[in-house]
């Protein structure tokens, strides 16, 4: 070897690279002696190295056996990966040097992870994560991180990137993460048209979801290797288990080595399954808990914070890798208990996220129990409650914990009956729908057609009885939605100047919910196979999927599963109790309410637009607005002409685009200037400004355009 340290240290990185494009002879008998050769160097710093490159030396040998064609070759070189690199982390293990060994331990879940079969071909990673392109970007670093990828392969993750520079020279895993809603393709159908107007964050809960189910389903269709398995319990898991209690005599040093396990605990369970969860899995569990477990010491004491953190994200992943039962008897204590109500902000969020995940695992007839939980939790001071405090207290600031309940519960509801749907989230829904943030209360919409659909007559018992409740308990929520979210105000406290703009906004939103519900359904009735056309998913994907049978391959999420009676249901909710109040709005006082009530009308079913109300109020809007860019168009047009033509305005517009006066909103073109005309006594800083939040307003209309002239569905 050389003399220079620095060059044998370079030597060792470089290796996983040329050994994923040799071939088996060499890599048997030249890549692979040197690479032992240098975990054995006399300099402490290269045998550091060789530990934290044991990763991509794993995954550069599954590449180079995806490479082979013979049945032969491939069990050859998964019998040289253990043979040959699993004695040389437990050497790097047992070293004296604290630097070589903590280096090993950083990176030893990954390693033990690196074991999940993963290949080119049917068990690829790329076809057990779902992608699709209207909801997936191209793979990066920060795609990857923090995703259902990241938390069971976290050796393909940028957690050991840094050590492999070049991306091209082994394939990079993909997770999947949602794409902008904004983002236009030539080509769209009517299903990828519908999906773009969802928000974010349900495109990505429901990737999210799918994600896990695959994985969930992938373990149990292709199982690791059993010789694997063993030797990675025998020679590996004990070193893993015990950096849940290492004590290297630095505190720093310990607690960095329980994120380390914390980090890759859900990639370890998942290779060694729930049948090896008794025992050292289950311990390292409660041990990153409770770091007195075991040790017969009745004090509990709690974990480093970025431990409890970290857990805290992947708790759900672990519970659906597990099974129903043992998440019931070894998980659901430890949520409860060190979880749910951690007053840690990053623990909090994280809880109110994934508590819907858990909540699915469980029996449905003791779902309640933690549900009541979960809602005397939210309602309390900490969360929905703080927010009615004094601005001057700085509890105020955590809207982001409300959003958090706001977009947990459309997943929410799906989970429990009607009568619980009243009795624990109709309170809470109610909570965040008057949020004093307007992102909480525009994420808290999406819930409301999901929230009548629960309550249709036929998901219920075919009683008299419950029917009657139906229609009751249907009555009275949209009786609240107009009393609270619109304010009460009708058409004539509208011209008064009465009521907030942004909550009559509000109100035809939600009228628009219901209305991409409906199409949704409409869509998915249309099609006589709806998982192949749905098209949410590749190809592949519905092949793993198929190849399961072990769960249940809905891709067409909540807003996409409507019954008959169901869809009658919404329908009649949305035509005759919710639309009318939203159509007095056609002469509203201000510009932005009738432009969102247009927008709100065009993405109606055709069967609601072709209602006479509907079709006459969605004309006159339409009118309104062509009227608006002919005359803004034939102005320019007179500019060009006349550039030095000064602008007389007889009438002008107010700041918000509402015009100046009551009744009619659409402006006389002979009377309203194409310019803005401040007053002369105003400031030039003044009239500038002015200026400027006029041409705002008056862009509003075109920017929300697409390339055919018709609104974007996403811009409601």
């Amino acid at each position: 070897g050389d003399k220079g340290f620095r060059v044998r240290r370079s030597a060792s990185q470089a290796l996983p690279r040329v050994l994923a494009g040799s071939s088996l002879q060499d890599a048997e008998h030249r890549i692979l002696p040197a690479f032992l050769k240098l975990s054995r160097d006399e300099m402490y710093r290269v045998r550091k190295s060789t530990g934290e490159c044991l990763v991509d030396m794993s995954r550069s040998l599954m590449l180079l056996a995806s490479k082979e064609e013979h049945l032969a070759s491939k069990e050859r070189i998964r019998d040289l990966r253990r043979d040959l690199l699993i004695p040389v982390a437990v050497k790097l293990l047992s070293e004296p040097n604290k630097f070589v060994r903590h280096g090993m331990m950083q990176f030893l879940g990954p390693f033990i992870a690196s074991f999940y079969p993963l290949e080119d071909g049917d068990t690829a990673l790329h076809t057990i994560l779902p992608k699709s392109a209207d909801f997936c970007t191209p793979p990066s670093d920060n795609s990857i991180t923090g995703g259902i990828g990241a938390q069971f392969f976290p050796h393909a993750s940028s957690m050991v990137s840094r050590l492999n520079s070049s991306s091209s020279a082994t394939s990079t895993a993909p997770t999947p993460t949602p794409a902008s809603l904004n983002q236009t393709s030539p080509k769209l159908s009517e299903i990828e048209m519908l999906q773009q107007a969802l928000p974010q964050y349900l495109q990505a809960n429901r990737m999210s979801i799918l994600s896990l189910r695959a994985v969930v389903a992938h373990r149990k269709v292709n199982p690791p290797d059993q010789q694997d398995l063993e030797a990675v319990i025998s020679n590996l898991l004990g070193y893993f288990c015990g950096l849940a209690q290492v004590k290297t005599g630095d505190d720093n040093t310990d607690a960095e080595m329980r994120v380390y396990c914390a980090y890759s605990f859900p990639a370890v369970v998942l290779l060694l399954g729930p049948e090896n969860w008794e025992g050292a899995l289950k311990g390292c569990f409660l041990t990153l808990i409770n770091p007195n477990h075991g040790t017969g010491e009745e004090i509990t004491i709690a974990p480093p914070l970025p431990v409890k953190r970290c857990l805290a994200s992947s708790l759900h992943t672990v519970a659906h890798i597990l099974g129903s039962s043992t998440s019931l008897s070894d998980v659901m204590p430890v949520f409860v208990e060190h979880f749910f109500r951690d007053t840690d902000d990053s623990v909090r969020l994280n809880v109110l996220k994934n508590f819907s995940w858990l909540l699915s695992l469980l029996p449905s007839e003791i779902r309640s129990d933690y549900l009541y939980m979960w809602g005397a939790n939210v309602k309390g001071e900490e969360i929905l409650s703080a927010y009615k405090r004094s601005a001057t207290n700085p509890m105020l600031l955590n809207w982001r914990q409300r959003d958090f309940v706001s977009r947990s519960m459309p997943d929410m509801l799906g989970l429990v009956d009607a009568k619980m749907v009243q009795e624990v989230l109709w309170p809470v829904i109610q909570l965040i729908l008057t949020d004093s943030v307007n992102i909480v209360r525009e994420d808290a919409m999406w819930c409301i057609p999901l929230l009548l659909k629960v309550y249709c007559p036929e998901n219920l018992d075919d009683t008299t009885k419950d029917r009657r409740w139906s229609t009751d308990i249907c009555n009275q929520t949209i009786s609240w939605l107009k009393d609270n979210v619109l304010g009460g105000a009708s058409r004539g406290s509208t011209q008064n100047g009465k009521g907030n703009f942004s909550q009559r906004q509000l109100y035809c939103r939600i009228c628009a919910t219901l209305g991409l519900a409906l199409r949704f359904a409409d869509v998915a009735s249309g099609y006589s196979d709806v998982e192949e056309e749905m098209r949410t998913m590749d190809k592949e994907f519905h092949a793993s999927l198929r190849r399961s049978r072990n769960i249940d391959a809905d891709e067409s999420g909540p807003y996409q599963a409507l019954s008959s009676a169901e869809r009658k249901h919404l329908k009649r909710l949305l035509v005759f109790e919710m639309l009318p109040a939203a159509l007095e709005m056609k002469d509203d006082r201000v510009t932005n309410v009738r432009l969102t009530l247009m927008k709100v009308l065009q993405i109606m079913p055709e069967d609601v637009r072709a209602t006479a109300s509907v079709s006459q109020v969605l004309k006159q809007l339409e009118d309104e607005v062509e009227t608006w860019e002919a005359f803004n168009g034939n102005n320019e047009k007179e500019n060009e002409h006349h550039p030095h033509s000064q602008s007389v305005a007889s009438g002008s517009m107010n700041t918000n685009g509402s015009s100046s006066g009551g009744g009619a909103a659409v402006p006389d073109p002979r009377t309203v200037s194409h310019e803005y005309s401040a007053p002369e006594d105003m400031s030039p800083a003044m009239q500038a400004r002015m200026a400027q939040r006029y041409d705002n307003s008056k862009n509003t209309m075109k920017k929300d355009q697409g390339a055919n002239g018709k609104y974007n569905l996403a811009s409601i």
